[in-house]
């Protein structure tokens, strides 16, 4: 029998996060209710806080609004259309800005500013997300750029740091509110110092007070002993 609450894992590279969902329910053996706190796209690693059972997954919500910590890696002068390193490359720049152009660009968005989600992104247009719409071609580029612009929202950037800078790669870290898309933030970044940029690495290393330190590996879970031994019961996962 699994107890309810939280599992911390450490979502590796080339899974999603429903796709971890299904391990740990593969594993669980029994229908329960699970859910996760904020997706991280495939191509990325990290924290991800899964819920299980009635009582935690009405919880996730609490855990959505925390704020996250990302490092993030980006690639000057290419820009693809997912905007990370799995998508078509469809612009380049021979602009490449040096270390402090980009530290400049970073501090000049301040403690928030307005951003354009991802074409390539899980928000919802008439019930579809937009991802599919653009991978199916099923609206133009034109009219999807449209309804991405009318969900601009204001994000918050609560620490943001310049962590090093290898042309064309540059790393940054930040702590960001929910609905933030470091995917946009890298490119933005590079545009507003005369480029463009893709995300070619990200990981999620915090949410709220949890680490990526506090998290175990997916695929070290392989029983149902092991994720009962790493459950965090729900009234004991706001109290960390």
């Amino acid at each position: 029998m699994i107890n309810s609450g939280f599992l911390l894992i450490n979502k590796p590279i080339g899974k999603s996060s429903y796709g971890c969902i299904g391990y740990i329910k593969y594993i669980a053996q029994q229908k329960l209710r699970i859910g996760h706190a904020g997706t991280l796209d495939p191509f990325a690693s990290g924290l991800l806080i899964i819920a299980l059972g009635r009582e935690a997954t009405r919880l996730l919500p609490q855990c959505m609004a925390m704020e996250k910590t990302y490092v993030a890696k980006g690639k000057c002068g290419e820009l693809t259309d997912t905007l990370d390193r799995t998508g078509a490359i469809v612009a380049t720049s021979d602009t490449m800005p040096s270390e402090q152009v980009l530290r400049q660009s970073l501090d000049s968005f301040g403690s928030s500013y307005e951003q354009i989600p991802p074409l390539y992104s899980a928000l919802k247009h008439q019930g579809r997300p937009m991802y599919l719409l653009a991978r199916n071609k099923l609206i133009d580029q034109e009219q999807l750029q449209e309804i991405a612009d009318a969900k601009r929202r204001t994000i918050q950037l609560y620490k943001k740091q310049f962590l090093s800078y290898e042309p064309p790669y540059f790393t940054i870290q930040v702590r960001v509110s929910q609905g933030t898309y470091i995917r946009t933030l890298v490119n933005d970044i590079a545009v507003q110092a005369g480029s463009c940029a893709t995300t070619y690495e990200l990981v999620r290393t915090a949410i709220g007070p949890f680490t990526l330190a506090d998290a175990v590996d997916l695929h070290a879970i392989t029983s149902i002993d092991d994720l009962n031994a790493r459950i965090i019961p729900s009234d004991l996962f706001f109290k960390q």
